[in-house]
């Protein structure tokens, strides 16, 4: 951690993620369980899989940790350029998303209603494209929120970066005093006088989902303001195995307190202190053996397919397997690797179009070069 969350510890992160989430999507509403262990029975396999729900959080930490890094590359020169750049960046990443949803949707829509020949129902359609109402698959929600909080981030970085030139920091404090100064009215305006501009403002503030804005908004400023490096370097100068002991009670303290407060599936009021916390641990405590973070990594590396397609798996398998296992133990890692079997194969269009655009930009530097010795 002496560099702060690298682009392998990431993966290793959304790795654990991804195995929570699954796991969270298959016994959140467990009525039954079989195991070996009389401890491990339903009701606390609920509580278990309630907790897992911080995968959500560490994917929203992950994401505003990485953003950081994108936005610092960005020119400080003009605000007006900075804030094009950003946008720009972001849109590319949001359209990236929904790029591999409209992938994992197409195949879906031609198994069901292609080969199975299911009504279609066409009023669907563009809910599940947009992600803001996904009823082919509950777990889409999160792309939308994805987008959100992209397009919001820009402001808050543009808010925190120091322009060099006067007359660009005179830009900055106009633009965002007249900001403020519209979202006053707006408030104001929707208070006072017109209900439905308020409604309004209250469903954009629903709609956002603070809580997960809030876990994505902490993993920016701890990039930002080198929060792991600082605490690894005072820990690290106190004693060799401090950080693996405040570790050890980061990730305890983490759980204790999750599972106490957890009051349904959906709970992640505090998350936004839970995650950066189970996040040092977990890293501190992993990057030792490098084998564990090599494993988790390259589930990290397939979580986005995971997420996206097992969904429409886990229910699937689960009415196959479940009559033949004594251990639901075995349902969870059959949806595991059927899940990353998934993301494998809807990965090779990704890997076919990148080599085609390669070969093509080779093609065309040769035929530049040829060109330019004719002439």
């Amino acid at each position: 951690m002496e560099n702060g969350i690298t682009k392998k510890q990431s993966a290793v992160l959304q790795g654990v993620a991804i195995w929570m989430m699954i796991y969270h999507h298959l016994y959140s509403f467990a009525v039954e369980y079989g195991s070996l262990l009389p401890f491990l029975q339903a009701e606390t396999v609920q509580r278990i899989a309630w907790f897992c729900k911080l995968c959500v959080g560490i994917f929203s930490f992950v994401s505003g940790y990485g953003m950081y890094c994108v936005m610092d590359r960005q020119p400080r020169e003009r605000f007006w350029g900075r804030l094009a750049e950003e946008y720009r960046s972001v849109l590319a990443r949001i359209l990236k998303l929904y790029g591999k949803l409209w992938l994992v949707l197409l195949i879906y829509m031609l198994i069901i209603f292609g080969i199975m020949r299911l009504p279609f129902d066409a009023s669907q359609l563009l809910g599940n494209i947009t992600a803001l109402d996904p009823t082919y698959n509950g777990t889409w929600w999160y792309v939308e929120q994805y987008a959100k909080m992209l397009l919001v981030l820009p402001f808050l970085d543009l808010f925190l970066t120091r322009f060099e030139q006067p007359e660009e920091r005179k830009r900055k404090r106009a633009f965002f005093l007249l900001l403020a100064l519209l979202g006053a009215a707006v408030l104001l305006a929707g208070r006072m006088w017109w209900p439905g501009l308020w409604n309004g403002v209250l469903a954009v503030k629903s709609g956002l989902r603070l809580s997960f804005l809030a876990i994505f908004v902490v993993g920016y400023l701890a990039a930002r303001f080198a929060l792991y490096q600082r605490v690894d370097k005072a820990l690290r100068r106190r004693g060799r195995w401090l950080p693996v002991c405040v570790a050890v009670a980061l990730v305890g303290i983490v759980i204790a307190l999750r599972v106490a407060l957890t009051t349904d599936v959906s709970y992640a009021k505090l998350d936004f202190l839970f995650v950066p916390m189970l996040a040092y641990g977990l890293l501190t405590l992993c990057s030792p053996i490098s084998s564990l973070c090599t494993f988790f990594a390259w589930w990290g590396k397939q979580s986005t397919y995971i997420w996206l397609a097992h969904g429409f798996l886990q229910g699937w398998l689960y009415y196959f397997i479940r009559p033949h296992v004594r251990l639901d133990i075995w349902i969870y890692l059959a949806v595991l690797l059927a899940s990353a079997g998934v993301s494998l194969l809807l990965q090779v269009p990704g890997i076919l179009l990148g080599r085609w655009r390669g070969k093509n930009r080779i093609t065309m530097e040769a035929k530049r070069r040829d060109s330019g010795g004719i002439n």
